[in-house]
């Protein structure tokens, strides 16, 4: 008898077991992790991709930039000066990976790659044709069809003075703390001892134009150099205790978006002290 009861409430148990296991079948999550082996929806090939050619393309220092910039600046259009191309997803020293760049004439086997431009500056070429070839054991588990070989040509775009860029020019902005919008400028003019502004395109200084957010108007700064500058962004130099030119912004940079001009910016004004920090967000609008 006792013997009988026993089983009776094994089986209860057993059963009572049975429903909370298909309820929580039913109700509990299950494991959702791609790159997990003990997932339902496990995927081995997950975040993999065949082999895929493509490259960036950067302004390389013809002297310099401070360690805080460092040299690599992926861009649009570059100066007809030392430029650099290296490949996209590939780490350098990968000896499974096999690199062709065509160049003009030139055919070259080497993970980086860069010339300098200026020999072009009295034929005027432009859009400068270069390609980059990728070879590698493909992965034929993820990807059968894979022959191991991609190719990508790009065009390199060249300007002929600082006026080109991205940088240059107006800009509706919201300083970070507003309620309402300012226009913020960037011009290369040419600033003589006669108190005139030249229209100049040739030199590497900068006008700003109410960067200190004061609304009048007038130069935040005059002859404002770069510590790096690019088609799409602008650094300000490093400040060293507040050294430098009085009104000079420092700290800082000043990036716009090549495709949807939307930008931003975050420095400081060289007030002697520095003045607070100043952000804005915007977008160019000619």
């Amino acid at each position: 008898m006792i013997l009988k009861t026993s089983f009776k409430y094994l089986f209860i148990l057993l059963a009572g077991m049975a429903l909370v296991l298909n309820s929580c079948k039913e109700d509990c999550p299950s494991c959702q992790d791609p790159t997990n082996p003990d997932c339902d929806n496990y995927d081995p090939c997950w975040n993999k991709q065949p082999v895929t050619a493509d490259f960036e393309i950067s302004q390389q220092p013809v002297t310099f930039y401070p360690d805080y910039i460092g040299d690599w600046h992926p861009d649009l259009k570059f100066y007809r000066s030392l430029i650099g191309f290296r490949p996209v997803n590939f780490i350098e020293g990968d000896t499974s990976v096999k690199y062709t760049w065509l160049l003009g004439s030139e055919v070259v086997h080497d993970y980086y790659l860069e010339r300098d431009f200026s020999d072009t500056e009295q034929s005027g070429e432009n859009n400068i044709r270069i390609t980059l070839i990728v070879e590698k054991e493909p992965d034929l588990d993820c990807f059968p069809l894979d022959d191991g070989k991609d190719t990508i040509t790009k065009y390199i775009q060249l300007v002929e003075n600082a006026c080109e860029f991205l940088t240059f020019g107006d800009f509706k902005v919201l300083f970070e703390g507003d309620r309402d919008s300012t226009v913020v400028s960037v011009r290369n003019w040419r600033y003589d001892n006669n108190g005139t502004f030249l229209d100049s395109c040739g030199g590497g200084y900068a006008q700003l134009i109410n960067f200190d957010n004061l609304k009048s108007e007038i130069d935040t700064i005059r002859d404002q150099d770069a510590a790096g500058s690019f088609y799409s962004k602008r650094w300000f130099y490093e400040s060293k205790g507040g050294e430098g030119r009085f009104g000079n912004l420092m700290n800082g940079k000043f990036a716009i978006n090549p495709d949807t001009w939307e930008c931003e910016a975050e420095y400081q004004v060289n007030y002697r002290p520095l003045g607070p920090v100043q952000r804005f967000k915007g977008r160019k609008i000619r």
